[in-house]
């Protein structure tokens, strides 16, 4: 059974989880060596090519960023079929999460073509693809009632290609169903990346903070003071450790730059793979997260956070029942009183994850399971696969 995964690859270790999520669900469904994943980076479509296929050749050589997104689109309507990618010899097909809708999503982008219209367009009838944990990414407080139209319009053509189509936020699922289309809501797939097996129950444990500047990746109205949000989680980081140990979590270099900045005492933890941040947050009580990603990975391990965000992968979070604020609701008090409650109420809500993992598990191991069988005879071999290191 060959897997073809989309992906991004040593780029935003969230990612990583939820693609390692999906790929724990396939692994339980077709165990041992009969096993194969291709992972392709969105970022470098290219990479579904061979080393000497003229597409991969002309990203190589041509550099910079209009220039060479142009350049490639005119060389893909001339070279797209000359020899077969990675995905022809795949079985399945699964783009793996990240925020797939928001305002502009139908407009081109270097996946849209180089991936969809060139090769999962051309393969999606014979090789079942599927659209897991997808997301939308909206301002939190300017969240839309309907697609705008050109987006609607991508949105329908790319719920057209996929076999299943899972969310994990709500906005998600009534945009799509509004556009005449019926996704399934299921927590994301990070969700299932960690495990409650994996969480040491450490009375001395620390409490994590993971801090972006403004609260998010996106300043989306313009209006969200930085300096207020940088003052809250000093203040918060002051109150925590006089009676805590204190941890900043980090899941970039930018981030532990700020670490230090802000709390440049504290031990600043920079985790290089998704494995190794499982293994350093394990014995955390709790944790204040700006990092969606770090909060759904830790409740797969049991472990509580509270959420502080812009957008509205916040609502992709709160599917989980841990508490979340838009950035400019809250305050150092605030946040100080609700992470010592999730310590209070830390085997409370260890148990309710526990139990919404084994759901969340079943319901993408129903899905996936569709077009999942270890007996199935392999995809030709032919060409070598080329996946991106």
């Amino acid at each position: 059974m060959r897997v073809g995964l989309i992906t991004t690859l040593n780029t935003n270790i969230g990612d990583d989880f939820i693609r390692e999520g999906i790929c724990s669900v396939v692994r339980d469904l077709v165990p041992g060596p009969a096993l194969e994943f291709v992972l392709i980076n969105k970022h470098r479509p290219e990479m579904l090519y061979g080393p000497n296929h003229p597409l991969r050749l002309i990203r190589t050589m041509v550099k910079g960023g209009l220039r060479r997104r142009e350049w490639a689109r005119r060389a893909s309507r001339v070279f797209r079929r000359v020899g077969s990618t990675a995905f022809d010899a795949c079985d399945l097909i699964v783009q793996c999460g990240a925020p797939v809708y928001w305002e502009g999503c139908g407009h081109q982008t270097e996946w849209r073509q180089d991936l969809w219209e060139d090769v999962v367009a051309r393969l999606h009838r014979r090789i079942p693809v599927l659209n897991l944990a997808a997301g939308s990414c909206y301002p939190y407080r300017r969240q839309p009632e309907r697609f705008a139209p050109n987006d609607e319009a991508f949105a329908r053509w790319l719920f057209g290609l996929c076999r299943a189509t899972s969310v994990r936020d709500p906005l998600a699922h009534a945009l799509l169903s509004r556009a005449g289309c019926q996704p399934e809501l299921i927590p994301c797939s990070a969700f299932l990346f960690t495990s409650p097996e994996q969480a040491r129950r450490d009375p001395d444990g620390p409490i994590l903070i993971n801090y972006m500047r403004g609260g998010g990746h996106y300043d989306w109205d313009k209006n969200i003071d930085a300096g207020i949000w940088d003052r809250t989680v000093r203040e918060v980081i002051a109150d925590l450790r006089r009676r805590h140990r204190v941890i900043m979590l980090c899941h970039n270099q930018a981030e532990k730059s700020l670490a230090a900045e802000i709390a440049p005492d504290l031990p600043q933890l920079l985790p290089a793979n998704a494995r190794e941040w499982a293994a350093v947050v394990r014995n955390a009580k709790t944790a204040l997260c700006n990092r969606m990603h770090a909060s759904v990975a830790l409740a797969g391990m049991g472990i509580p956070s509270v959420t502080v965000g812009t957008d509205t992968r916040l609502l992709m979070v709160e599917q989980l029942g841990v508490p979340c604020h838009y950035v400019a609701d809250t305050s150092g008090a605030a946040l100080v009183r609700e992470l010592e409650g999730t310590i209070d109420q830390r085997s409370a809500v260890a148990a309710r994850l526990a139990q919404l993992q084994l759901t969340t598990r079943r319901a993408y191991a129903g899905l996936i399971g569709r077009f999942v069988t270890a007996e199935k005879s392999p995809a030709p071999r032919s060409p070598p696969l080329q996946a991106v290191a």
